[in-house]
């Protein structure tokens, strides 16, 4: 494999499991250190020791990303142990499945705290280590030639559209596609990249509990609706850890040096926009 991100220091939340690991593999692989950001101090160590095991460098950080706090913190010690960061992948997300006229606001706050709060916070925390990493000249030109630092993240399909059992994470979704572009603009001066990736239907534990929550709510067997979505799928798969992973060590990568304010829906063709 290529290695794009030689020498890269890259954070990626939620990185314990499903996703976020699948990126963080993904990214070691291509040369980058790895920051494993999980609020699961066992599965943080975990997911840092396989990415150590193929021979990358990685460091096991356990933070909730809904405190500003802690995320200014993470962020201290990344540089302390690193000396700058690169790349951040905002990955770490909840997911409830729940009728509309059924959500409570705690259910309200507990989406949003994590998938937009605790996204932006991590965002604005790294964005500003990036910013200070700009030489002055850059700075007081007001325009970069090269990238200095690469944002990717993660929205949802749901984000497209709205989700009538699940419209308070829909909602979260779709301010994470406006806060990137909103970013994408703020950081433009610096070629500091902002980008995001609408993940489909993906096997992961959170599509499993998706999957066992529609059963109860619609009637179904398990498994059903997950095979439900699926079937309307144009190619006819679900989608893996490694598509997902691909596309975002893409955006990482110098490739995508000149694309920035962009959402990329990688789902197999389910939303076409």
């Amino acid at each position: 494999m290529e290695r794009r991100l030689e020498g890269k220091i890259a954070i990626v939340t939620g990185a314990g499991q499903g996703l976020g690991k699948g990126i963080a593999a993904r990214l070691a692989r291509e040369g980058a250190a790895i920051v494993v950001a999980e609020v699961d101090p066992e599965t943080a160590a975990a997911t840092a020791a396989e990415v150590v095991a193929q021979g990358a460098r990685a460091m096991p950080h356990p933070v909730d990303v809904s405190l500003g706090e802690g995320v200014r913190g993470m962020v201290a010690d990344v540089v302390t142990r690193f000396g700058r960061i690169d790349i951040l992948v905002n990955n770490a997300g909840v997911m409830q499945t729940r009728p509309l006229l059924d959500l409570t606001a705690d259910d309200w706050d507990r989406i949003h705290e994590v998938n937009q709060r605790g996204l932006f916070f991590c965002l604005q925390a790294v964005a500003a280590q990036m910013v200070a990493q700009v030489p002055e000249a850059v700075k007081a030109a007001g325009r970069a030639a090269g990238s200095h630092g690469k944002i990717v993240n993660l929205s949802s399909i749901s984000g497209r559209r709205g989700r009538p059992l699940a419209a308070h994470y829909a909602a979260s979704k779709a301010a994470v596609i406006s806060l990137t572009q909103s970013a994408a603009l703020a950081l433009a001066p610096y070629n500091i990249n902002v980008n995001a990736i609408c993940p489909g239907v993906v096997p992961t534990p959170m599509w499993e509990q998706i999957d066992l929550d529609r059963a109860r709510l619609l009637g179904l067997q398990p498994g059903e609706a997950m095979a439900s979505f699926i079937d309307t799928i144009p190619l006819k798969r679900a989608g893996t850890p490694e598509d997902i992973a691909a596309a975002v060590a893409f955006f990482c990568s110098p490739d995508a040096d000149y694309v920035t304010g962009q959402t990329l829906n990688v789902d197999g063709g389910y939303e076409m926009d």
